[in-house]
């Protein structure tokens, strides 16, 4: 059985654990948002990646979830 100051604890890890998951959400939807973007202005995937410290698939998998078709206009 957890103690009461168990449960406070637990409690309290729970709620960091909240915050932090949605602090992720927000920086993805913003990563998204950037790479979107930066892709739409033209600059190739791999530059992409290389500047957000990702690989280019993980550049093209983000575009494709994003909905962003990869054909250049």
């Amino acid at each position: 059985m957890v103690s009461a100051s168990g449960d406070e604890v637990l409690g309290r890890a729970v709620r960091t654990l909240e915050t932090a998951l949605e602090a992720v959400r927000v920086a993805r939807r913003e990563l998204t948002l950037a790479v979107v973007g930066a892709y739409r202005a033209g600059v190739p995937v791999a530059r992409i990646a290389e500047r957000c410290g990702l690989h280019p698939v993980a550049v093209r998998n983000l575009l494709d979830a994003a909905g962003e078709p990869r054909t250049r206009r």
